[in-house]
């Protein structure tokens, strides 16, 4: 099996879950009602990626139960100090900062839930030198950094894709804040997953061919 196939795997099951929880389980529709919708939808998100992470560092990683804590603790930590920062990123580029100020902050939620969580995953428990060379020096090599790597920036790159037809003319449902980015957020996490396995298998297999 391809170190990356197991990697695919738990990101596929990410993809579901996030499915699942903001087009299914919500009894009100993304479109008719987004912040009910992402109300429902947060919670089931948070809760089911730290079980995934959970069991990911556990039963995959084979890490002891306080490393696996220790994980998840930061990975709350850097979920809750990005969702703050996000906000204010959204607010920046263009959101109101009053009007549908729950609806901003409730998106900023999903955003950094889908961004950072299953970086964490992928990436957890590393030192702080492999964060460092894998998200500021953009050098991920190993699987993990880049399903990590590539699950962050495609999710961040679907949020912003999908802002682009907001002041668009076209009145349409979709385009009520922030509809068309909870969309596009979970279709970059998708993108993500699939371009880290896609990265991930043909670096191995170069590698192979190099050792050959």
């Amino acid at each position: 099996m391809l170190p990356s196939l197991s990697s695919l795997l738990i990101g596929g099951l990410g993809i579901k879950l996030n499915y699942a929880a903001t087009f299914y389980i919500p009894r009100t529709r993304l479109l008719r009602d987004p912040l009910e919708t992402l109300s429902v939808a947060l919670p089931i998100l948070l809760v089911g990626h730290i079980g995934i992470m959970i069991a990911t560092l556990i039963l995959v990683k084979q890490c002891t139960f306080k490393a696996t804590m220790r994980s998840v603790g930061y990975a709350l930590l850097v979920t809750a100090i990005g969702t703050g920062v996000l906000h204010g990123l959204i607010v920046l580029f263009g959101a109101s900062l009053i009007e549908k100020f729950n609806h901003t902050l409730a998106f900023a939620t999903y955003l950094a839930i889908l961004a950072f969580l299953p970086s964490f995953t992928a990436l957890a428990p590393s030192n702080p030198a492999i964060w460092i060379k894998t998200f500021v020096q953009h050098s991920p090599t190993t699987t993990p950094e880049i399903f990590a790597y590539s699950q962050l920036v495609c999710t961040l790159s679907g949020a912003w894709i999908g802002a682009i037809v907001l002041p668009l003319d076209w009145e349409r449902d979709w385009q009520v804040w922030p509809i068309s980015c909870v969309i596009s957020t979970y279709l970059g996490h998708a993108v993500g997953v699939v371009a880290a396995f896609g990265w991930a298998s043909c670096k191995n297999v170069f590698s192979k061919k190099k050792s050959e």
